[in-house]
């Protein structure tokens, strides 16, 4: 399973983007988790073979996770895309993105060269989709957030993403001896009620026999402030990641 960051960052971060992450399976499977205002721009120039996307999962529907997929379709729809692009989100998204799509650019849906297909997935349900199982659990987000567990069954490899949102009993129970767990650590301690933070996600990472744990979504000002601080944290604790756009590792 391969790990390409296209974007860290939270909402406001204009130097690390918009947080998602493209994840290459062991069969070749491509899946995009998340597509925020400044995702496409980063993807189409990180993925080299960005016309063989497969899936788009979408977390939330907070504008910095899902408000990119107008541009996503445009820009495969002008590369020529005409296999069936899969949207899998929770209940409502076919449309959320349908009416994005039609505010961005009115009437467009119907030019589309391929279909735009969707999968929904509730909160504690696991579903095999392109090979994989897909988990979630409802996290404590101010929006309906899903964490989702991606299990390779062909490489026996797994990881998390948490979208957004602090971690519960049901997000321990399915990050529980991940490879990779992908958590959104807006501050540097649990200050704000529905986001997760560097010192809880690494006392989650610690406490769920989590292999790796990447810290992404920082608050841009927490990021800059602190850049010293938490450079020595990421050093001193083995296995712990802070990406940036365009790293890439193999699980």
């Amino acid at each position: 399973m391969e790990i390409l960051f296209i974007g860290v960052g939270e909402a406001c971060d204009s130097s690390h983007g918009n947080n998602s992450t493209l994840v290459t399976t062991a069969n070749g499977t491509r899946i995009l988790l998340d597509c925020g205002f400044s995702v496409p721009h980063h993807y189409f120039r990180l993925a080299s073979d960005s016309l063989e996307l497969d899936y788009v999962w979408i977390s939330h529907f907070h504008g910095d996770h899902f408000l990119g997929l107008p541009l996503l379709f445009l820009r495969l729809w002008l590369m020529g895309r005409t296999r069936p692009l899969v949207i899998v989100g929770q209940k409502g998204v076919e449309r959320k993105a349908l009416d994005a799509l039609e505010l961005a650019y009115p009437g467009f849906e119907d030019k589309l060269t391929f279909s735009i297909e969707f999968q929904v997935i509730s909160p504690r349900e696991t579903a095999t989709i392109g090979g994989l199982q897909w988990s979630t659990a409802l996290t404590q987000h101010s929006q309906y957030n899903l964490g989702l567990r991606l299990d390779d069954g062909e490489d026996k490899k797994c990881l998390y993403y948490s979208g957004d949102g602090r971690s519960n009993n049901q997000v321990r129970e399915l990050i529980h001896g991940c490879d990779l767990a992908i958590h959104e650590s807006f501050d540097m301690v649990d200050t704000f009620p529905y986001h997760g933070s560097i010192t809880s996600s690494l006392q989650l990472a610690d406490e769920c026999e989590v292999g790796q744990i990447a810290l992404v979504h920082l608050d841009h000002t927490m990021r800059k402030k602190e850049s010293e601080r938490i450079k020595k944290i990421v050093q001193a604790r083995p296995g712990t990641l802070l990406p940036v756009s365009g790293d890439r590792i193999t699980l």
